[in-house]
C-alpha cells in the first residue's frame, strides 16, 4: 500500500520536539508498517519568515532527490518522503493569518510538484490520510485519489477559532464531500459532525500509546531530584483545556505535595493565571525523547481539563501514556477521560478532584491497559480500512 499523509504539524516541529502528538504517532508507526509501501509526507507550506521566527532549520534532514522552485523532495528514509514548499509570501501570511494555510493548500503549484513526485516516486494509487482541517482544498484539487479524513478534535470549538469560523465550517463540509471516509478520536467528535454535516459515522480511531516507552525505569531528571515527594505531575500543553482555577484549588488543598508541570505554554494567560505557590514548580517543555523520565517519575499524574463545550471532542494522550507508565491517575470527565475510569479516577469538579488526588497517592492497585492501546494497534485499524476503500 502506498500512502500521502497531510500531518497536521510542521515536519520541522515534529523533527524538532519528537513524535509526541497524535499525526507524529501515526507517521512513524506507517513509516514502520509492513503493509506500507511508501509513504510520502505532504509538508504544512511555510515561509521564510516562519521558519525564522520559529527558529527552525531551513533544511530538513534528508537527502534532496528533487526540487523545483520553492518545491523540494526529500528522502528522510527507506520508504519514507516528504514534500517540502517554502514561499516568499510573507506578506499574505502576515496579513491573513491562518487563512493563509487555506489558500495555500490549494495552490495548484502544490498539486502540480505533488503529481511530478508521486510520478517520480511510481506511486500509483496512493490513499491519502489527511490529518490537517486547513488542507480541504488539496483533496479538492487531488479528489481522484481515495483519502481518509482524521477529524481529530473540533476546532470549531477552539476559542482561538472564532475569526475563522466559517472558513472552518466551509472546509469540513467540503471534506464530507470528497474525503472516503472520516476516523476521529471520540465519540463527541462523531455526535457533532454526524448532526452539523449529515454524514455517516466517523470510525472512532481513539488515541493511543507506546507502551515500551512508558514501562521503561528511567533515573530521576537531573531538575526533579530536589523537588519534594509526593509529586502531582502535569505532562502535557498549558492550553484553553488547562483548568487553571481547578488546579489551583488543589495547590491550596494539598499544600504537602509538589505539584509539576512538564509541557508547552500554548496560552500564556492561562499559565499567568495558575499560582506560583511554593509547592508549584514549572519544568519548562522537553524534547518526546525525554518526557517519558518525567512520567514516569511522578508519584501521581493528572489532568485538571475544562468540563464543559471547551475540551472540543479531544482524547488526551498523555491519559495513555499516564496508565501505560502504570501511574494512578485522576482526570476530569472532560476530554474523553470518562472512557478511562475503569483505570483512572473521574472527577466532576474542583473539589472532588483534590479529595481525588489523595486516593490516588494512596492507590496500591495495578494498572493494565490492554495492548489494543496501543499505536500500532491504531494504526493496524486505519491499515484495515484503508485497505476496504
Amino acid at each position: 500500500m502506498n500512502l500521502v499523509s497531510i500531518p497536521y504539524h510542521d515536519w520541522r516541529k515534529i523533527s524538532k520536539e519528537g513524535a509526541r502528538t497524535r499525526d507524529a504517532h501515526f507517521l512513524h508507526h506507517l513509516a514502520n508498517h509492513e503493509r506500507v509501501s511508501k509513504l510520502l509526507v505532504v509538508n504544512r507550506p511555510t515561509t521564510y519568515l516562519e521558519i525564522l521566527v520559529k527558529g527552525n532549520s531551513l533544511k530538513i534532514e534528508g537527502q534532496v532527490i528533487y526540487k523545483r522552485g520553492g518545491f523540494k523532495l526529500y528522502k528522510v528514509s527507506e520508504n519514507m518522503f516528504v514534500i517540502d514548499y517554502i514561499t516568499f509570501d510573507i506578506l499574505g501570511q502576515a496579513l491573513n493569518k491562518k487563512k493563509w494555510f487555506f489558500d495555500i493548500f490549494g495552490d495548484q503549484q502544490l498539486s502540480a510538484f505533488y503529481k511530478e513526485c508521486l510520478n517520480l516516486l511510481q506511486m500509483k494509487q496512493p490513499i491519502i490520510f489527511n490529518k490537517n482541517i486547513f488542507a480541504y482544498k488539496f483533496i479538492e484539487n487531488n479528489s481522484y485519489s481515495k483519502s481518509v479524513f482524521d477529524a481529530w478534535d473540533n476546532f470549531l470549538q477552539f476559542p482561538d477559532n472564532k475569526t475563522i469560523e466559517e472558513e472552518l465550517k466551509t472546509a469540513y463540509s467540503s471534506l464530507s464531500k470528497h474525503a472516503s471516509k472520516w476516523i476521529t478520536n471520540s465519540k463527541k467528535n462523531i455526535d457533532y459532525f454526524t448532526k452539523l454535516l449529515n454524514i455517516p459515522a466517523p470510525v472512532l480511531i481513539k488515541n493511543g500509546v507506546d507502551f515500551e516507552t512508558f514501562r521503561k525505569k528511567y533515573e530521576v531528571p537531573e531538575d526533579m531530584k530536589t523537588i519534594t515527594r509526593p509529586i502531582i505531575g502535569f505532562g502535557g500543553k498549558i492550553s484553553h483545556l488547562f483548568d487553571w482555577e481547578m488546579y489551583n484549588y488543589c495547590l491550596e488543598k494539598h499544600p504537602d505535595k509538589s505539584f509539576v508541570i512538564v509541557g508547552q505554554v500554548l496560552d500564556k494567560q492561562v499559565f499567568n493565571d495558575i499560582s506560583k505557590s511554593d509547592n508549584f514548580h514549572y519544568l519548562s517543555d522537553k524534547h518526546y525523547s525525554k518526557y517519558p523520565a518525567y512520567v514516569c517519575n511522578f508519584d501521581v499524574g493528572i489532568i485538571p481539563y475544562v468540563n464543559n463545550h471547551l475540551d472540543s471532542g479531544a482524547d488526551s494522550i498523555k491519559a495513555y501514556e499516564y496508565l501505560a507508565a502504570r501511574l494512578p491517575s485522576v482526570g476530569s470527565r472532560g476530554a474523553g477521560m470518562a472512557d478511562l475510569s475503569e483505570f483512572m479516577l473521574i472527577a466532576d469538579d474542583k473539589e472532588s478532584f483534590s479529595l481525588l488526588i489523595d486516593k490516588a497517592v494512596n492507590a496500591k492497585a495495578e494498572i493494565n491497559l490492554s495492548p489494543d492501546h496501543s499505536w500500532k494497534s491504531k494504526t493496524d485499524s486505519f491499515i484495515e480500512l484503508a485497505s476496504r476503500l
